[in-house]
């Protein structure tokens, strides 16, 4: 059964269809479909959550004095320990560093706030090599 047309169907631009076509939406990161891989220390948001590159990130942040070390509380470091690759959990027991490959030592440390449950310590400012 047709239906005649009416003020509004004739007020309506021939174009425009209801409903309206999906829109193709972007991730909700910014980076365009098949585009480059993200940075390391950032993910796409239903990757698996990586504390150990969340807390690299924020240490080794542009501008940023370098890290002499990374105090970390103890159930904060159970988590990471849970992460870790085999190889990267055995260079941790060993070395007691993290990171890329000078690392940086990580320190237990009980006393600090449970949020974040990390604390970065920089290389004072003097030390540092310009």
């Amino acid at each position: 059964m047709l239906r005649s047309p009416t003020r509004r169907d004739a007020d309506r631009h021939p174009d425009d269809a209801w409903p309206p076509a999906p829109v193709p939406r972007e991730p909700v990161d910014g980076a365009p479909r098949g585009g480059a891989a993200p940075p390391p220390g950032r993910r796409d948001h239903w990757s698996a959550p990586d504390p150990l590159a969340d807390i690299l990130a924020f240490a080794w942040q542009p501008g940023a004095a370098p890290p002499r070390e990374i105090r970390i509380r103890p159930e904060t470091l159970d988590r990471l320990l849970a992460r870790l690759s085999p190889s990267d959990r055995a260079r941790l027991e060993q070395q007691g560093v993290v990171g890329g490959p000078a690392g940086v030592p990580l320190v237990v440390d009980g006393t600090l706030p449970a949020s974040p449950g990390f604390e970065v310590v920089r290389v004072p400012p003097a030390h540092l090599v310009v």
